[in-house]
């Protein structure tokens, strides 16, 4: 049982309110990070009041969860934003699952789903009784210690909020009588309720109710990490979550064809992918059209391996040494030809690049790739160590690690360095810079393309200034945000195209009647500015 309750209901409440405050009709930013520093220190607070002390791992996991959520306030990519906020909101989801036992790295992938689903439940159930019957049992608890002062200080609280939610329709009806009978008092209550913002009353309820229903589950969240219902044992993971039924005859029949399926694809590509251009020319595709078809279906195939072998070794009974090192043997070599075939993949991409430039989603892939081939190996290390129920905390690492690499590469500042580079470089085979994606990258690409600009290149000189032009344009247009968007990129940006303002006045900005839109004139060519708007968002 809680100690008390009153902590978990003002800490609940305080937790949702600050979601309103800090999010409501608010750009994301910096208020993301300081939510969940609040959110944290709540937690740890709380604890520590109730003298409950919280496992060394769930620090951990409270430091890991606050450095990713700092992409918030460190970048404008939103790929980078979305994920590490994703992630940050996961960590602290576990963290308040094992706050006392610190079990998360012994979790199997079902022990995941199934604590996360039973803390669902939990958490909706708990703050029912503590809400609606806490006060009286705190009560009868605190009668035995101190029975004159405590409950006679909490019956005046309660009374005194009970006496001002009697006055205050009395006070309406009396004080709207008394405007009538008085235009001088009726100017001044005017005045007083404006300073209210009366005519924004269905905004407020609104705003009142998700913030007492975010309270009410943040007040269990609260109390089940500190005082959980049940304390679960510490699962053994290398145990399986369930009886297996499958013989090791079929799982052995579906891995053998398996790598025939891979080693005959292979032979497909060493014969003409590793083979270099003149063979795949020899069957009528370009080389850039044979690498553009098959890279998002081969990192399909290594995902799907992985959930085959998962969940083949989650149902096939191994029981002797000979039928383990079969399904050992066949599982490695599996995923050695996918190693092979994610190098094929990475070849790839890299001519798909160079035949259609950089854009976000290959350089996502850029990042994920070599954490996919890292997570394939440390499986195939976990298999030979039969240590395989520790593939949850593996994908769980490897996840965070491909998001904390994602916060640190500057991906919008990477594309436009690239793709300025591949115009400026590569003028004699005719690529040309596309203008209107440059546009569409963040604010994280602002101090590349000024570079860029600065250095004075005269194949895309005009090009970039018409950006920054269009940039600093849609800057003179936008309102001041709030400091609760505040971020680092935006911030950087607008300061470096302030600093340079005079240079973009060679670079008049006029606007299209029939498309309503702005466009700046380079070599006689209109480039609109429209797909720009959002950019500072």
């Amino acid at each position: 049982m809680t100690k008390n309750t009153s902590r978990f209901l003002i800490a609940g409440l305080l937790i949702a309110w600050f979601v309103d405050f800090l999010f409501y009709k608010k750009p994301f930013g910096i208020a993301f990070t300081l939510w969940v520093v609040i959110a944290v220190a709540a937690l740890f607070i709380i604890s520590y009041l109730e003298k409950v002390k919280p496992h060394w791992l769930s620090f951990v996991l409270a430091g890991v969860a606050i450095a990713l959520s700092s992409a918030s306030f460190l970048h404008m990519e939103p790929f980078t934003q979305t994920i590490s906020a994703l992630a940050s909101l996961a960590l602290l989801m576990l963290l308040t699952i094992t706050f006392r036992d610190g079990h998360w790295p012994y979790f199997r992938l079902l022990d995941y789903v199934l604590r996360g689903l039973k803390w669902l439940l939990t958490i909706i159930s708990r703050s029912w009784p503590v809400i609606f019957q806490g006060q009286k049992k705190n009560n009868q608890e605190e009668n035995s210690d101190n029975i004159e002062t405590k409950p006679q200080n909490k019956r005046a609280v309660w009374s005194i909020l009970r006496g001002l939610l009697l006055s205050i329709p009395i006070l309406l009806v009396l004080a709207s009588l008394l405007a009538s009978a008085d235009p001088i008092f009726e100017k001044g209550l005017n005045d007083f309720f404006k300073i209210f913002q009366i005519e924004n009353v269905a905004e407020y309820i609104f705003r009142l109710v998700n913030i007492l229903l975010m309270g009410y589950l943040f007040i269990g969240v609260l109390i089940q990490a500190i005082h959980p219902k049940n304390q679960e044992p510490r699962p053994q993971p290398n145990q399986p979550s369930f009886s297996k039924f499958l013989g090791s005859l079929e799982a052995k029949i579906v891995f053998i064809s398996i790598n025939l399926l891979f080693a005959a694809f292979l032979i497909i590509q060493f014969r003409y992918f590793f083979g270099g251009q003149a063979n795949i020319s020899e069957t009528g595709f370009t080389y850039s059209e044979y690498a553009r078809r098959g890279f998002g279906e081969i990192i399909t195939v290594a995902v799907l391996s992985l959930l085959i072998y998962y969940g083949f070794h989650s149902i096939t009974r191994l029981e002797s040494p000979n039928q383990k090192r079969w399904f050992t043997g066949l599982s490695i070599l599996v995923f050695l030809q996918v190693l092979v075939m994610l190098v094929s993949s990475y070849q790839r991409l890299v001519l798909y690049e160079q035949a259609y430039g950089f854009s976000r989603l290959r350089t996502y892939s850029h990042l994920f790739l070599p954490w996919l081939a890292v997570l394939i190996i440390i499986v195939i290390v976990l298999e030979l160590l039969q240590r395989q129920g520790h593939l949850a905390f593996t994908i769980i690492a490897v996840a965070a690690s491909f998001v904390v690499t994602c916060i640190a590469f500057n991906i919008d500042g990477f594309i436009a360095k690239q793709n300025i580079q591949r115009a400026t470089l590569s003028e004699q085979e005719g690529y040309a810079l596309d203008f209107y994606y440059i546009s569409e990258l963040s604010s994280d690409a602002v101090p590349v393309i000024l570079d860029s600009y600065l250095a004075g290149n005269s194949s895309t000189n005009d090009l970039l200034g018409a950006n920054l032009s269009c940039r600093w344009n849609e800057i003179q247009k936008q309102e001041t945000h709030p400091w609760q968007s505040f971020n680092i990129s935006r911030t950087k940006s607008v300061n470096l195209l302030h600093q340079y303002q005079l240079e973009w006045q060679q670079y008049s900005i006029h606007q299209d009647e029939s498309r309503a839109d702005d466009y700046v004139l380079v070599d006689g060519e209109k480039y609109f500015c429209a797909i720009n708007a959002n950019w500072i968002d």
